[in-house]
């Protein structure tokens, strides 16, 4: 709810806005926008692996895909602190613009929900290898960590690409 709240926020501030800072971005910062949304459908196609693993009951597979998934979420968050100190950069903070600030203050939500979304899978890891039945637990963190992923492909779309 909160996300749709603040993408309903930002919504109103890009209707009023003449224009948006966001195509002025550099190449640099474009790509490395690209590359993040790359990575992190990249990590829900792995923890696609895990959900469909689990169905085997092969846990070194599980926790091979199960870490392939949390790695990724590490470079994500690498990737986005890049992506911020070259936007930075180029001048483009949260204090220079209306557009920084939304920019900032969603992706750095979202930043967040990925810090816990790898928390969750650390959990998730160990359940896996305490507990007999954890195909519950698969599904739940599978949805939390795939719904980052369609709100970071939202708020690059929105925010950046249009």
């Amino acid at each position: 709810m909160l996300f749709i709240a603040l993408l309903a926020s930002y919504a109103i501030l890009r209707v009023q806005a003449g224009s948006w800072m966001s195509n002025n971005m550099s190449a640099l910062s474009m790509a490395l926008g690209w590359l993040n949304t790359g990575m992190l459908l990249l990590s829900s196609i792995s923890y696609f692996m895990v959900s469909r693993s689990t169905k085997k009951r092969n846990k070194a597979i599980i926790q091979r895909f199960l870490n392939t998934t949390i790695t990724i979420g590490f470079i994500f968050l690498i990737l986005q602190l890049t992506l911020w100190y070259t936007l930075n950069q180029d001048g483009y903070s949260i204090i220079s613009h209306i557009e920084g600030s939304v920019f900032y203050m969603l992706s750095g939500l979202h930043g967040l929900h990925i810090v816990g979304g790898i928390i969750a899978l650390f959990w998730l890891n160990y359940k896996i290898n305490n507990l007999v039945n954890y195909l519950q637990q698969v599904k739940l963190v599978g949805m939390f960590w795939h719904f980052l992923t369609v709100i970071w492909v939202v708020i690059f779309i929105t925010v950046i690409l249009i």
